[in-house]
């Protein structure tokens, strides 16, 4: 909504709902096992509920050019049923986060024509409610217990943020810098004392760009990130994926990591591609630590904890080329390898790491209302594993297969208030599995949508 020449207020609502979702890796048998882990596992509702207010001002003040204020509210509702296998409790979870935000943000113009500071301000408070409801379905017998996040918990953070671009002839240079705290409070409960995490930190990033010709740009990037652990890292009781089931520790600091990547990016002609090297440098990585326990029912106790420094990299690529009107090919690949340093030194496989992947295509656009896309999804084997894999019931210990699929999507916009599509998968009945999936994908795929616009 206009409010006058240099100012406009935005509205927007959104509202997603699964009502009933089963967790396929959990009623059927994994790797390893005879036996499903669960008996029943839904996740039942899944929701979503989003409010979003943003008013922007252009202004000629001498101090800033443009002012944006955001103010948010989002709901995430995640109850589930559980019954673990061969046991005769159910178990109803219900588990909301209410997050509300808000954000200030000014663009001011400064030093050299062109030069522009963007800075803000930022505020977020998340407050999760939790709880369960044990019955057996042979007694009756329902018993209300702890749920799988400390009830009344809560996770407030501030920040301050400014980033600034100078010119340099052919060099473009990007820089800027973040101030982050945090007030993250676990109320005691019967596994563990009350908790209060106070971190802070300051992060930064730095971006490169040169022009070393027509159409084509040398690009690097260079970051600091951290994050502290959250409600979920700190005070998760429940199953988990894979056959675990966690515990909390409240005793996690928080991981950082130092990012880095370099690549070219071309444009000319016809053709556009792109390839980048990168790589992630994680210190005090939270992960999940076996602690050599299982639980009556058979699954493996769990715990996150500060264990590892990790190292990812990779490349990624791209390739574009718009042949005659209406015509063009594109095709993606990216590899990606990582290393974990556990204590004392040992260095193994990083846990989940895709392998070699991409996709091949090629769309025709007959006319300006038809669009038709077919291409190839594909993907390496990966047997390279961590101790972690291996164990994990989702993935083959032998290693994942590779694969490739033929898919098309077509869509048809056959006037300005609506359009129509479809997408075709697995058009070769290929039985395959995504690296680190619980299910195996055969079948041919087929969805179709309509949307109405206005």
């Amino acid at each position: 909504q206009q409010l006058g020449e240099d100012s406009e207020l935005m509205l927007s609502a959104q509202y997603l709902e699964q009502p009933k979702s089963p967790r396929v890796d959990e009623l059927l048998p994994g790797f390893g096992q005879d036996e499903p882990s669960s008996e029943q596992y839904f996740f039942k509702p899944n929701r979503r509920e989003f409010l979003h207010a943003r008013y922007r001002l252009e202004s000629g003040a001498y101090w800033f050019s443009r002012f944006e204020a955001h103010l948010a509210r989002q709901v995430i509702t995640d109850d589930r049923r559980t019954q673990d296998f061969g046991s005769t409790v159910i178990t109803d979870e219900a588990s909301e986060s209410t997050l509300d935000g808000l954000t200030l943000q000014f663009n001011s113009p400064w030093g050299a024509a062109g030069n522009e500071l963007v800075w803000g301000l930022e505020a977020y408070r998340d407050d999760v409610a939790s709880n369960r409801l044990r019955r057996d379905s042979e007694t009756g017998l329902e018993t209300p217990s702890r749920g799988r996040y400390p009830d009344g918990s809560s996770m407030d953070s501030l920040a301050a943020y400014l980033s600034s671009r100078w010119h340099f002839g052919r060099l473009t240079l990007d820089a800027g810098l973040r101030y982050s705290t945090f007030d993250i409070r676990l109320p005691a409960t019967g596994e563990i004392d009350a908790v209060r995490l106070e971190p802070d930190d300051l992060t930064g990033d730095l971006h490169l760009a040169w022009e070393l010709g027509e159409g084509l740009r040398l690009l690097a990037n260079a970051g600091r990130g951290f994050r502290p652990p959250n409600i979920f890292d700190l005070g998760t009781l429940g199953s988990r994926p894979g056959n675990r089931f966690n515990i909390p520790n409240p005793q996690l600091e928080p991981e950082s990591v130092l990012s880095y990547d370099l690549g070219v990016r071309l444009a000319r002609g016809g053709w556009e591609a792109e390839a980048f090297l990168w790589c992630a440098d994680y210190r005090d990585k939270i992960s999940s630590r076996f602690t050599g326990e299982t639980t009556p029912d058979g699954r493996l106790i769990v715990q996150s904890d500060n264990l590892n420094q990790a190292r990812l990299y990779g490349l990624e690529s791209g390739l574009r080329y718009f042949a005659a009107e209406g015509w063009e090919f594109y095709a993606v690949v990216n590899v990606t390898r990582g290393e974990e340093t556990e204590p004392g030194g040992i260095t193994i496989p990083a846990d989940r790491i895709p392998p070699l992947n991409g996709r091949i295509g090629a769309v025709w656009e007959p006319s300006d209302r038809l669009r038709i896309e077919p291409y190839l999804d594909f993907a390496d084997r990966q047997d390279r594993l961590s101790p972690r894999d291996k164990r994990d019931p989702r993935i083959d210990p032998n290693g994942t297969a590779g694969f490739g699929t033929l898919n098309l999507l077509v869509t048809w916009q056959p006037a300005e208030t609506w359009r129509t599509g479809l997408r075709v998968q697995n058009l070769g009945d290929k039985a395959y599995r995504e690296h680190g999936s619980g299910i195996d994908a055969p079948g041919r795929n087929l969805g179709g949508w309509v949307e109405l616009l206005f």
